[in-house]
This record gives structure tokens, C-alpha cells and sequence, in this order.
């Protein structure tokens, strides 16, 4: 086999092996965009808590990588502008003192991300053009925050099945107002750093109940039959 062929041949297993490992979440995705309010009850707790997990830790690269993508395209000013302090930017941390209170917390801050990579996104099809590789990640971004909301909910719903869950106000808080194109950078990198810090506690949190969650909804629902 010569060399261009054996390149060829090897090109094509990583291709096969890197397909085969995202196929799942790209499933998992078409399904809940299917159907979105029927997946909680469709999966059992370890499905719920699993699916939940995977796909909260592949965000997390995604969004390390479409941070880099995002500082490279703003030249050398990128560190500086990354380390802006924004008030009007929903914090990384999560709280609470229970497992409960800080996996709704991590909902809450989703949500609330929610609306502030929107408007990065609009700003980066005004700075760039519309198929610019940062606008289009941010495009895949929103639609998968919005999945791990979705499956964050389902594990609350198992932590806390009579407890009505409270949702972010549906006008969100903190659009910051007309921008020049340097607080627009800066605007957008920090959003965007804000959001892997939260991610990465997320992949934390959910790790820390890997285990726990459905043996003790399993010994529940025991007691109760």
C-alpha cells in the first residue's frame, strides 16, 4: 500500500471512529428537538442522569474550543478584552448547600445564558459575515445549553418530584445596552468564558450524583410499594 493510500485509509477509520462516538449525541439531540416535553418520561433515572452527562461534558470542549476560535479572531487584543470585568454577565458559580439547590442553580444559569449568547451571536453576524465560524458555533451552542436545560430539569424532577421548579423571568436581565465594537468583543468573550466555567462545575455536580440518584429513587419507590 503506498503512502497516499495508507493516508487515506487511516484519514478514513479516524473519520469512522470520531462519527461513531458523535453519532449518539446527535440522536439524542434530534430526539428531544422532536420531542422535548416527552423525554423525561421516556428514560429511566440512570438514562436521564447519563445522557445528561455526556452531553454536558462534550459542551464543555465544544465551548473551550469555540473560545479559542473566538479569541484567535480578535488578534492580540483578545487577552485583554477577556479579562474585562462585566457586571450585567451571569456569574460561573454554582451555589447552594444541597445537591438540589446547586442542580438548580446549574438550570438557572443556563437559562439565563440563554438570551446573552443569542445576542453575541446577532453582534457576530453584524461584525463578520454570517457564516463566520464563531457565529456558526454559537449557533450549535444555543441549541445544545438548551438541551442540557432540558435534561438538568429532568434530574430535578427526580431530586425534587412535588417541588414546583422555579424559572428565570422570561425577560432576561442583563442585555447590556448599544455597544461600541470593542465592548462588543469583550462583551462576547466573557459571555463565552463564563459559560465553560459553568459547564465544567456542571460535569462536577452530575458526577457527584452518579451512583446516588437512582439507587435512592430506586429504594423510594421500594418503601413506597
Amino acid at each position: 500500500m503506498n503512502c497516499h493510500v495508507r493516508n487515506m485509509v487511516c484519514l478514513s477509520q479516524r473519520s469512522h471512529a470520531k462519527f461513531t462516538i458523535i453519532l449518539p449525541i446527535l440522536i439524542l439531540i434530534a430526539v428531544e428537538f422532536v420531542h422535548p416535553a416527552m423525554s423525561c418520561k421516556n428514560e429511566n433515572c440512570s438514562q436521564i442522569l447519563h445522557h445528561s452527562l455526556k452531553l454536558t461534558r462534550l459542551m464543555s470542549k465544544r465551548t473551550a474550543e469555540l473560545l479559542e476560535i473566538y479569541k484567535t479572531s480578535q488578534g492580540d487584543s483578545a487577552d485583554l478584552i477577556c479579562d474585562m470585568q462585566m457586571d450585567n454577565v451571569p456569574v460561573s458559580t454554582v451555589t447552594g448547600q444541597t445537591i438540589s439547590e446547586r442542580i438548580l442553580s446549574i438550570y438557572t444559569l443556563l437559562k439565563e445564558f440563554l438570551p446573552h449568547l443569542r445576542t453575541v451571536m446577532e453582534q457576530q453576524k453584524d461584525l463578520n459575515p454570517p457564516t463566520n465560524p464563531v457565529a456558526e458555533g454559537l449557533n450549535r451552542v444555543i441549541t445544545h445549553v438548551r438541551h442540557i436545560a432540558l435534561r438538568v430539569n429532568c434530574i430535578l424532577q427526580i431530586l425534587q418530584p412535588n417541588i414546583p421548579i422555579p424559572e428565570p423571568a422570561e425577560k432576561p436581565t442583563g442585555i447590556p445596552p448599544a455597544q461600541n465594537i470593542f465592548q462588543q468583543k469583550a462583551y462576547g468573550c466573557v459571555v463565552l468564558s463564563r459559560l465553560q466555567e459553568l459547564l465544567s462545575q456542571a460535569v462536577q455536580e452530575q458526577k457527584s450524583l452518579k451512583g446516588k440518584l437512582c439507587r435512592k429513587r430506586a429504594k423510594k419507590w421500594f418503601l413506597m410499594n
